[in-house]
């Protein structure tokens, strides 16, 4: 059985962690599927989102495959971590905007994948956490940079200091989700979400997002530096002259990346 499955809807991608019995749990194996995943879906046109969930009712992920883990030695621990944090950096370099759909358990690395992406819509009964506090260790996949960077310093202290588990209306609230929903409309949203985005330019969105990115570890005004960098070659696109064109003529723009 593969432990990645992929689904087209429209103009989203939906890569389905398909480990149902152990809770989507990250086997080595389904780190480097989901890695492979991103990576192909860079090269397919008219793709506006990559959808990242998990298969079954229990769990988006339960986190690192421990049963794996338990086996390795300490080289062997450092290489399933960094498979991880690989991972992760390809969703922040991706182009095209990355959304986790989840649900149930989202736990450690699963919680770590999550803060990867780019947006998170979760269903009512989510319940987040970082467990490997009470394993003597810490998130070692970047989660607690992601972590950070959404929340704050003190309140990313707090949650990982004390293995505060919370739920996926507190994660509203503390801006780590974007959307809550019901479970059985999870998916059905997430592609709405991605089918919203086909207002904008492709172009533009990746631009923006680089600058997103990068531009939270620089000065204000390295970073506007960058942001102007990025913004004015889009002047020169079709897609502008597109959108441009759309505007004066009072219709919805189509936009093709170019």
């Amino acid at each position: 059985m593969a432990v990645l499955t992929t689904e087209r809807r429209g103009s989203a991608l939906i890569l389905t962690m398909n480990r149902p019995d152990a809770r989507n749990a990250l086997s080595s194996e389904l780190v480097h599927a989901l890695l492979d995943g991103v990576q192909a879906a860079q090269s397919q046109r008219n793709l506006r989102g990559i959808i990242i969930t998990g298969a079954g009712d229990k769990a988006f992920s339960a986190g690192t495959d421990l049963k794996e883990r338990a086996k390795l030695s300490q080289e062997g621990k450092a290489a399933q971590s960094q498979a991880l944090l690989t991972l992760s950096k390809a969703i922040w370099r991706s182009p095209k905007p990355v959304i986790a759909a989840v649900f149930g358990w989202c736990l450690g690395g699963g919680s770590e994948l999550a803060l990867a992406c780019d947006l998170r819509i979760a269903s009512e009964d989510t319940r987040f956490g970082f467990p490997e506090m009470t394993l003597g260790a810490y998130p070692g996949s970047g989660g607690p940079v992601t972590l950070t960077r959404l929340v704050g310093a003190a309140r990313a202290k707090d949650l990982l200091f004390t293995a505060s588990g919370f739920d996926a209306r507190q994660a509203e609230k503390m801006g780590i989700v974007q959307r809550v929903v019901k479970r059985k409309e999870l998916i059905d949203a997430a592609v709405q979400w991605v089918t919203e985005m086909e207002a904008t330019s492709p172009l533009a969105v990746a631009a923006l997002k680089q600058s997103i990115n990068q531009g939270q570890s620089m000065s204000m005004t390295d970073a506007a530096e960058l942001d102007q960098l990025l913004r004015r070659p889009l002047d020169a696109t079709q897609d502008y002259a597109e959108g441009m064109r759309a505007h004066f003529e009072k219709r919805k723009p189509i936009f093709k990346g170019e």
